[in-house]
């Protein structure tokens, strides 16, 4: 296959999981580029671009496209994205985010055919979804959440407390395919983190902002000192609220217990994952939080917040616990269960996570079945399907919505 990857930012710090996916779709003889729509959020540029190394997973030969979606119309982009698309031969493309990437790739398969799959990630679902979802969706060859949860918030089988405009959508749903993150299974750990009754390091990792609600974990650790003294406090990760956070943590007197380290490569973010006893997610909204599988190919006992694909990734009392975002008191019960147990009981749910996050988000199990959409998304868009080029290319420029 010869693959267009459309992406918001590249390189990205928090789409490391797209250089995976590309390289080992080279290593198993398929062609890959990329058009970056420059889209990410301001905040984010100065985070992510110092810290992705294109020649780790082999990639910095890869062609680039960089297009700015902030300074260029969809109308400006298209001639360039076609070009990109023929000088390619481009058969397909995978677009990560349901927002600009996809919108662009709806456009060029209206002007030329070309199918598509959506790669809905979390925010684009139950955040802020594009006015343009249900043209996307429509006409996108696969759609694929990250999680059974985003799927159940797409379609309407779950609703939540914040419904994002066009959510429930409608659109065809033998096209929807639940694609999780995932980690090849050499990064899986030979060996559960080493447990300690004496120093007991309860860890997140991710952006300081406020959906991570990373302040219930300092209350809850709070109220823990008195009876653990041994008990520290780690996030890994920056953004935003950093400084919010340490302030937090010095008033409710665990300023000393407590660090928050500001962004890592993520090589050193796996090295400090395995400084964690105990790993906590305490977001409100989760696609399928990558932190998680990280933390969980580590060998860490999980306490998971009821969102994404933490149902997956935890069997309740066998690796961790889940919670409901926000319930403190229940979060906090959960950790005082980890930290009465001991060491040598929590060593052993870190060795269930690592059997139960390694079998149910290795890429060996995810890569075929993501490789299998796209081929066969591709043999059924055949050209007797697709309209004649030249009306496309015209109802696009003259905004219709040919079907």
């Amino acid at each position: 296959m010869r693959l267009l990857y459309f992406v918001d930012e590249w390189p990205s710090l928090f789409e490391l999981y797209i250089y995976r996916e590309m390289q080992w779709m080279r290593e198993h003889g398929h062609d890959v580029a990329v058009v970056c729509l420059n889209c990410m959020p301001n905040g984010y540029q100065k985070e992510t671009k110092n810290y992705v190394d294109l020649a780790e997973f082999h990639l910095e030969d890869v062609p680039a496209l960089h297009l700015d979606s902030r300074q260029l119309s969809i109308e400006e982009m298209i001639p360039q994205a076609l070009a990109f698309v023929e000088l390619h031969r481009a058969q397909f493309i995978d677009a990560h985010l349901g927002r600009e990437p996809a919108v662009l790739a709806c456009r060029l398969h209206l002007a030329n055919g070309i199918p598509y799959a959506v790669r809905l990630r979390g925010g684009d679902v139950h955040g802020t979804t594009s006015p343009k979802l249900g043209e996307f969706l429509h006409y996108a060859a696969a759609i694929c959440p990250q999680s059974q949860f985003l799927a159940d918030v797409l379609t309407g089988d779950l609703r939540l407390a914040r419904t994002s405009p066009g959510i429930p959508a409608q659109f065809d749903r033998n096209k929807l395919h639940v694609v999780p993150t995932h980690l090849p299974r050499r990064y899986l750990a030979a060996s559960p983190v080493s447990q300690s009754d004496d120093i007991q390091v309860i860890g997140a990792m991710g952006r300081a902002q406020p959906d991570k609600r990373f302040q219930d974990i300092i209350e809850a650790v709070a109220d823990l000192v008195p009876e653990f003294p041994g008990v520290k406090l780690k996030i890994v990760g920056g953004g935003g609220l950093l400084e919010e956070l340490r302030t937090l943590a010095s008033q409710r007197g665990i300023g000393d217990r407590f660090e928050i380290t500001g962004f890592k490569s993520w090589a050193e973010v796996m090295a400090l994952a395995r400084q964690l006893h105990i790993y906590v997610q305490s977001s409100a909204y989760e696609g399928c939080s990558l932190s998680n599988i990280e933390a969980g190919f580590q060998g860490i006992p999980l306490v998971l917040s009821r969102t994404g694909a933490s149902e997956r990734s935890v069997e309740q009392g066998i690796n961790g616990y889940l919670y409901d975002p926000g319930d403190v008191p229940t979060l906090r019960e959960h950790l005082r269960s980890l930290l009465r147990m001991g060491a040598a009981e929590r060593e052993q749910m870190g060795r269930a996570s690592l059997e139960i996050t390694g079998e149910r988000f290795g890429a060996e199990a995810i890569m075929p079945m993501i490789e299998g959409i796209y081929q066969d998304a591709i043999e059924k868009s055949t050209p007797s399907n697709l309209t004649n080029s030249d009306d496309r290319v015209e109802a696009v420029q003259n905004g219709a919505e040919p079907r």
